[in-house]
């Protein structure tokens, strides 16, 4: 297996920080984008249109940022879908949907020709809610996001006003059967990662995508070996026990269905639960790795909503630091190490 990270064009993609990252062992990237300002300030480059919330990835941008990251001794593992713009009336099923499906085939077909294997996307809505409180109650006072449902489910209403599990379930289906068989032809893996937190809706949008039960009816409506999960050790942490992730791995990787891993400590329950140092939550992350390597996973592990120790940058360099050394740890000790 192969350790990854994130970065965001417009944030954390810098030189400065992919440097840092080969030096500690990472093998490649998942790179998201950053919108550009409204105030014209969201600093323009070569990479600029990748950033734009219209219109579709083109070929020559996404070979660029390819070549960018290369010349780190690095490999661009996959894209993450952004910004949120280029498809909420995907999500929203509102009119000019048509013409966003049709950029996301664009850049689809886009990708498969820069030579970029993999797109990861979500249906998340961020102004839905997230997490409810950071605090500094960690192991030695380190910061860690909370999530408490009974503080979470009193979110107003959104601007986007109340979509049920019926609506969603269309909008994401009429979507699904046009991506694809696109998505196969070209060679891109569409992997797609649970709601987070899986709760069944805040602020009164439904959030379907939480549980093992939700992503057999995706596979089943769209059997296509490029339909992937994202699988995010953390969010199955929180929707079951430690020995139920493991079935989960079992019951998804023997279908060769995880395209990527994230890496995350979580204790508590769906309802009420910390993110943690990943040694401190409810799996041991050896016998997760071992289990990924029995159903015969290869792809990239990133860590994922790193706790923030004391004294650390914005990014987070102590912090990517620990998790990374760790997830080589556990890799070389699953002996599942590239």
């Amino acid at each position: 297996m192969k350790i990854g990270e994130s970065l965001i064009l417009g944030s954390t993609l810098t030189d400065e920080n992919m440097v840092f990252l080969k030096q500690l062992g990472v093998d490649g990237l998942t790179v998201g984008f950053l919108p550009l300002k409204k105030d014209g300030l969201g600093g323009e480059s070569p990479l600029s249109k990748l950033r734009e919330e219209t219109g579709c990835y083109e070929t020559e941008d996404l070979v660029a940022l390819k070549e960018w990251v290369q010349s780190h001794g690095l490999k661009l593992f996959s894209i993450r879908s952004s910004p949120n713009p280029r498809w909420n009336r995907i999500i929203l099923g509102q009119a000019g949907r048509d013409e966003q499906i049709e950029n996301w085939i664009k850049s689809l077909s886009n990708m498969g020709r820069a030579g970029i294997p993999q797109m990861q996307y979500n249906l998340m809505i961020t102004e839905a809610g997230y997490r409810t409180s950071a605090e500094p109650v960690g192991r030695g006072g380190t910061r860690i996001d909370r999530f408490d449902y009974e503080v979470a489910r009193k979110a107003p209403v959104t601007r986007f006003g109340e979509i049920s599990e019926e609506a969603m379930w269309d909008n994401f289906t009429y979507f699904l059967r046009a991506v694809i068989p696109v998505a196969a032809e070209t060679g891109v893996n569409m992997t797609l990662h649970p709601f987070d937190p899986q709760v069944p809706s805040l602020a009164c949008i439904a959030r379907i995508i939480r549980s093992v039960e939700s992503y057999d009816r995706v596979f089943k409506l769209m059997p296509a070996r490029a339909s992937q999960i994202n699988f995010c050790l953390g969010c199955f942490q929180q929707m079951m026990d430690a020995d139920g992730v493991y079935d989960t791995i079992r019951h998804f990787g023997r279908e060769g269905r995880i395209g990527a891993v994230h890496i995350r400590g979580v204790r508590g329950t769906l309802e009420k639960f910390d993110e943690v140092w990943p040694d401190e939550g409810k799996l041991d992350m050896v016998k997760a790795v071992g289990v990924l390597k029995e159903v015969g996973f290869n792809g990239a592990i990133e860590p994922d909503h790193a706790p923030h120790p004391t004294g650390d940058t914005e990014w987070g360099h102590r912090s990517q630091a620990y998790q990374i050394g760790y997830l080589k740890g556990v890799l070389q000790g699953a002996g599942a190490l590239d």
